[in-house]
């Protein structure tokens, strides 16, 4: 149960009063800066407020704070205008639950918040009545709460945009909308007021749209904008993104609006998008080889349906397959086209591919993208393709990550290319069963293909001058025990 602040009110003592303001070095901001006195000297920009606005501004310029009076110091940090903290000068909330707990005057124990990444430490809000309630509101007064809510916020940001004290805020001379981020490497997002934005239409964001789009809630709030838009929303917030496509596709958060824009663009605008992407080649495989652009392409990939952008995306990635192939994220792109795209379509990468057969083999993720083209290859690219597997076959089978190559080819069931890999490989089994690595490749060619293909592997392995040393190897054995269960069987 929350302890009652009312209760804690009357069987407490307040807490003294801050002491008096000193001497600051020119780096450190005093708290009397941040009153509503400071914040007058500084209307530079004339303020044309509603009827709610011009009430809550003229109630806070009557309060006769002096920078220089100790004593009205103390009482605006005491207790006479309650203990709820208001985003003056920079002053933010660090989620949308403490926003409204501010917002609707909810005490704090010690009376005044502080904060991480405030940039004045003792703020209290003029507003909310002495030993504030947890609604904050006199009900005394006529009018709508929520209003007044509102209101409050709009009259916090604007006088914030008369403030020459943040550095770090940006501003909307056409709104008024203040959005303020702080720096953050830890992913948590510091936008200040994004409650507000919620209430605000899509085009009223118009110059911000990539600075939201980068932080965590700013991102929320326009995929939430953006559930059903219009051509006219999807034209704005793509003449927004497309000169920092690149960018946004690779950015952590800013990669789900990206996701979310290529799905619901028509093919004229997809094709703004891939002219974007494609006029330096190099901009889209290094969205390919992040961690978040790899989805944001994959996204692209999926949402195209006009085969001439289709080929002009699968060759802006044709010549650099194979670097996009050893990538631990660029591999997931070439997957995906090998995959869902016909052989046709998928030409260009095979024939890169098929170029560093050798170099994609022997890679803990080339080795994956390997399997996918000789599975999902076909015709003149394919027997190619296959010829360059074959040609360098024993040292693909003695590689860490290039033997599941080979055992993935025996695994097609296909008589053909088994039959051609076993060709290639003949003369060699007893040495490759010694082989950590190539041992399994011959024991999938023992136990997945046709008998008469088993049976010239045994006679090798049986005939070969060390046959005897097969029965102790560390590895050899397993193939010996295989090559039995397989002529038992037989």
């Amino acid at each position: 149960m929350k302890p009652n602040h009312h209760h804690l009110y009357q069987t407490q003592s307040p807490p003294p009063p801050p002491p008096p303001p000193s001497h600051n070095s020119a780096d450190e901001v005093p708290f009397p800066a941040v009153s509503p006195t400071h914040f007058n000297n500084y209307r530079e920009v004339p303020l044309d407020l509603p009827p709610i606005d011009q009430i809550l501004y003229d109630s806070l310029s009557s309060l006769s704070i002096s920078e220089c009076n100790d004593q009205d110091h103390r009482k605006f940090m005491g207790t006479a205008y309650g203990r709820a903290v208001s985003p003056f000068a920079g002053e933010g909330f660090n989620s949308l639950e403490e926003s409204f707990r501010a917002s609707n005057g909810v005490s704090y124990n010690q009376g005044v918040y502080s904060g991480v990444g405030h940039y004045f430490r003792r703020t209290v809000d003029p507003f909310l009545q002495e030993r504030a309630s947890s609604s904050g509101f006199d009900l005394t007064l006529d009018f709508d709460q929520m209003s007044y809510l509102l209101a409050k916020e709009r009259f916090y940001y604007t006088q914030h945009l008369n403030s020459c004290d943040n550095r770090r805020s940006t501003t909307s001379p056409a709104n008024n909308i203040n959005l303020n981020v702080n720096q953050n490497y830890g992913g948590a997002s510091n936008l200040q007021n994004f409650s507000y934005l919620r209430l605000v239409n899509l085009r009223d964001l118009r110059g911000r749209i990539c600075f939201l789009a980068k932080d965590q809630n700013g991102c929320k709030i326009l995929q939430s904008k953006f559930e059903s838009p219009t051509k006219e929303e999807i034209d704005l917030v793509l003449s927004e993104v497309v000169g920092s496509i690149a960018d946004l596709m690779k950015d952590q958060h800013a990669n789900y609006l990206m996701q979310k824009l290529v799905s619901v663009c028509d093919d004229d605008q997809k094709a703004l998008i891939i002219s974007e992407l494609t006029e330096r080649s190099v901009d889209i495989i290094l969205v390919c080889m992040s961690q978040y652009g790899t989805r944001a392409v994959q996204k692209l990939l999926e949402s195209l349906t006009s085969p001439n952008q289709l080929m002009k995306v699968i060759r802006a990635l044709q010549r650099f397959a194979a670097q996009l192939a050893n990538d631990s994220n660029g591999h997931h792109v070439l997957q995906f086209c090998l995959v869902h795209f016909d052989c046709d379509f998928n030409q260009p990468i095979l024939n890169q591919i098929a170029d560093n057969c050798l170099k994609v083999a022997t890679d803990r993720s080339g080795c994956c993208v390997l399997q996918a083209c000789v599975e999902h290859s076909c015709g003149q690219v394919r027997k190619r393709l296959i010829a360059k597997i074959m040609a360098n076959a024993i040292q693909i089978a003695e590689d860490p990550f290039g033997n599941y190559v080979l055992q993935h080819m025996v695994g097609l069931q296909s008589p053909e290319l088994t039959a051609l890999l076993v060709s290639q490989l003949k003369g060699n089994f007893a040495s490759l069963s010694q082989s950590k690595y190539a041992s399994n490749v011959v024991e999938k060619c023992l136990t997945e293909s046709e008998e008469d293909i088993s049976t010239k592997i045994i006679l090798e392995l049986v005939e070969s001058p060390n046959a005897s040393s097969l029965l102790v190897d560390p590895y050899g054995n397993f193939v010996i025990q295989s090559a039995l269960k397989v002529s038992k069987v037989s």
